[in-house]
């Protein structure tokens, strides 16, 4: 079985660090952008097999990302998930109604971020 490639985008170094490395100890591929734009340039030359962002970003926030990443093409079914520090039911409840695979509040445990994204990467 091939290794799942994901990208993470967050602004805060220290998440983006960490995050890559506990995915990466799990068994995936991650690239990592620091912010929207950056993300949507390394989506020109890469296809993950799922993209987890932050909600809180500039100059691009989550939302803004989701739905420019929605208008590729080849990205239109790519799982996309929210993993974010903002614990609110309307801001969930609007990511559902968007499309957004799943949405994760930080802190993340990271074998249970582990075992998210296999299974929606196991039935896509």
């Amino acid at each position: 079985m091939k290794e799942s490639h994901l990208l993470f985008v967050d602004d805060d170094t220290d998440m983006l660090e960490a995050v890559q490395s506990a995915l990466k100890n799990l068994g995936f591929a991650v690239s990592t952008a620091s912010d929207g734009p950056a993300a949507l340039a390394l989506l020109e030359k890469t296809t993950p097999d799922l993209i987890i962002t932050d909600l809180r970003m500039q100059p691009m926030n989550g939302f803004e990302l989701f739905q420019e990443v929605k208008k590729i093409p080849r990205f239109a079914k790519t799982p996309f998930f929210f993993l974010t520090a903002i614990n609110d039911p309307l801001a969930a409840r609007y990511s559902e109604t968007l499309g957004v695979d799943a949405y994760i509040t930080k802190p993340v445990d990271v074998d249970e971020l582990g075992s998210i994204i296999k299974k929606k990467l196991e039935s896509k």
